[in-house]
């Protein structure tokens, strides 16, 4: 009988009630597990493992409807869904993930049978080569039908695990054996493994759903691009691609990352999106990307729709939009030529935070260390609760300390001891959180100077087949966005007036229209755009201020060579800085300091000539590519700007 010294027979019951009721109300786990062997780096098996959106789908699972919210004093991802004919609700705390290592996400349950429910998965090198992984599904719950919906769940995880994994196993068959590369040597796991799939043959399993296209009516819409200057095998790519690929890939195209994935020019492609979206064949999408998570905080269907300041729900901020860094142009079927459906069945995977090699929690002041294949470079560090942020340098082969504090984050390389310090053949970079917070905190770890292959609005104010086809689509009436960084150029036609009075007024005006059409064909030979003509001069944006000034170089020698026996010649000036981007006659214009400054500076400019800043002309790139031309200070009251420019002036002499 069950008997405890030292409590009276009522006590007894008591503490017996209490011992059942703990019994039956513990959570019982209902988990199966698989081991897989495949061919491959760790860095692309785990970027094709760890997709639990991609993994939650393939198991049957309903897809989600997300919103954030307050929950016992913190703020968390909640979804709802039906899943076998319940209603469900769950939290999904921050998943936990070390790039090429493991991954772990599970749901915490606010209505529904079962309590929580997850999925992890562990890799590690596979004697001979390849990787080793072991994945596991499970649910648990106290409930009353956990006896009979736990068993079902996990026969039903099983037959799914099975399938998935079998499924990889033929996404990567055509791959070399596995190499001791790391993640970061071969770039982001996520986009490794999001470039496997898209360059497989259609699989319903592991590339999701395909709707119906309506084959004549793209045909017909393709046949538009005919004519038009653009690469027929790209138009052939893109057509087949609207065709033949899954839903996910069509409804969120993004031109410089698919240029990378097929290998072509990134400028050549966003053409061809350019003048599809004119054709028909896709729709334009501006969607506004969170400084902080990255992640899209909103999207919008024109550019009258962007608004100066945006919140995001992830992060719960709001940030003033920069143009040039923010918005980023993309572009989805058009739902003439299939109807795309796409659905979230899991928001916090890993999948959608390709620049994030590792996502930790750390409880209270305590320390957690964990392998890490961390290439030599920059990183950034931050916690997702906010606060101060931090970037660090990774040596050679070293590992990282990361100390997180209440609101700060700190972190230092440790080199990994040598065999000769007394290290085992074991010793390997490790990552490591030590926790002096008094609350459980959660880091991430980014990789710095991450290139995202975003088509950014400093990309699309530079691009000429936008101004020229898109003429329309500019910010709302009285709506400025900010774009932190633009190079401007000015140009001016010198000897324009005596050429009027020589040779007559239509004459004249052909030969001005002739210098125009150079101008703008050696400003898109440096990846800028024209923005407009006012008389005879030009205004032209730049990404970078040395392509500016290449142009300009150039500018001046096209002018002589076609119309210096005419006694014209070329004048500009460049200036780079931040910039308005508003609506003006009813396009896309800039205004602002940069833009008044690059104008006066072409005013100072004499025929033959350059002006920019001193401080622009001391820049690395621009320093070095002047060096061998005539240059002379200059100070120089402009009007407009309150004090005296210290300004250079660059002559371009003549071909020998």
């Amino acid at each position: 009988m069950f008997q405890v010294d030292g409590l009276d027979e009522s006590a007894h019951a008591s503490v017996f009630r209490e011992l059942i009721a703990s019994v039956w109300m513990a959570d019982r786990i209902y988990e199966t597990s698989l081991e897989r062997r495949y061919g491959a780096t760790r860095p692309i098996v785990w970027g094709l493992v760890s997709d639990t959106n991609r993994w939650d789908r393939a198991s049957g699972l309903t897809p989600g409807r997300y919103s954030w919210r307050e929950h016992e004093g913190r703020r968390v991802r909640v979804g709802n869904a039906e899943e076998l004919g319940f209603a469900i609700e769950w939290i999904e705390p921050p998943y936990e993930w070390v790039e090429g290592r493991f991954v772990h996400g599970e749901r915490r349950f606010l209505k529904g049978p079962v309590a929580r429910g997850g999925f992890r998965a562990r890799l590690r090198d596979a004697e001979g080569g390849g990787t080793l992984v072991t994945a596991v599904a499970y649910v648990a719950g106290s409930g009353p039908l956990m006896p009979l919906l736990g068993p079902f769940m996990r026969m039903k995880f099983r037959a799914a695990l099975r399938r998935y994994l079998d499924g990889l196993t033929e996404l990567m068959v055509a791959l070399p054996a596995a190499s001791p590369a790391t993640a970061n040597d071969e770039g982001s796991a996520t986009i490794l493994a999001r470039n496997l799939i898209a360059s497989r043959p259609y699989d319903a399993l592991t590339q999701g759903p395909r709707s119906p296209t309506a084959q004549s009516e793209l045909r017909h819409r393709a046949a538009r691009l005919q004519g038009k200057g653009l690469s027929p095998e790209l138009v052939e790519r893109l057509t087949e691609s609207l065709a033949a690929r899954p839903d996910e890939e069509v409804a969120q195209m993004r031109p410089f990352e698919l240029a990378s994935r097929w290998g072509v020019d990134r400028r050549e492609l966003l053409r061809v999106f350019l003048h599809a979206t004119r054709a028909g064949l896709v729709d334009l999408r501006w969607q506004i990307n969170c400084p902080v998570c990255r992640v899209a905080a909103q999207v919008v269907g024109a550019l009258a729709d962007v608004t100066g300041k945006v919140h995001c729900a992830a992060c719960n901020i709001g940030y003033g939009v920069d143009f040039g860094k923010h918005v980023e142009a993309v572009f989805q079927c058009h739902p003439a030529i299939r109807t795309v459906e796409t659905s979230v069945f899991c928001a916090s995977s890993p999948s959608f935070l390709p620049h994030v090699v590792a996502q930790l929690s750390v409880e209270p002041g305590t320390t957690r260390t964990e392998p890490a294949d961390l290439a030599p470079g920059a990183f950034h560090l931050r916690l997702l609760a906010g606060g101060d942020t931090a970037d660090v340098e990774l040596a050679q082969g070293a590992g990282l300390r990361v100390a997180i504090g209440p609101r700060d984050v700190r972190g230092e390389s440790v080199p990994v001891p040598s065999a000769s310090e007394g290290a085992t053949a074991e010793a390997q970079p490790m990552l490591t959180l030590a926790s002096s917070s008094d609350q459980a905190a959660v880091l991430l770890l980014e990789r710095g100077g991450f290139d995202s292959g975003a088509v950014l609005g400093s990309v699309i104010a530079t691009f000429p087949d936008f101004l020229d086809l898109f003429a329309s689509e500019a910010p709302a009436t009285g709506v400025e966005l900010s774009i932190a960084h633009l190079a401007l150029l000015f140009s001016d036609l010198t000897g324009s007036t005596a050429l009027y009075e020589r040779v007559g007024d239509a004459r004249a005006f052909a030969i001005v229209q002739e210098h125009f059409r150079d101008m703008t064909e050696v400003v898109a030979l440096h990846h800028g755009a024209v923005v407009k003509t006012m008389g005879d001069a030009v205004m032209a944006t730049f990404t970078s201020p040395l392509d500016a000034v290449e142009a300009a170089i150039r500018m001046i020698g096209k002018c002589r060579e076609r119309h210096g026996a005419l006694g014209l010649g070329a004048k500009l000036g460049v200036a780079a800085g931040p910039c308005l981007a508003v609506r003006a006659n009813e396009r896309i214009d800039f205004f602002g300091t940069t833009v008044n400054m690059a104008a006066r500076l072409q005013a100072k400019a004499e025929g033959g000539q350059i002006v920019v800043s001193e401080d622009l002309a001391a820049h690395p790139d621009i320093r070095a590519r002047i060096a061998a031309l005539p240059c002379a200070p200059l100070k120089a009251a402009l009007k407009g700007i309150s004090a005296e420019q210290h300004l250079i002036a660059i002559d371009v002499p003549p071909c020998p």
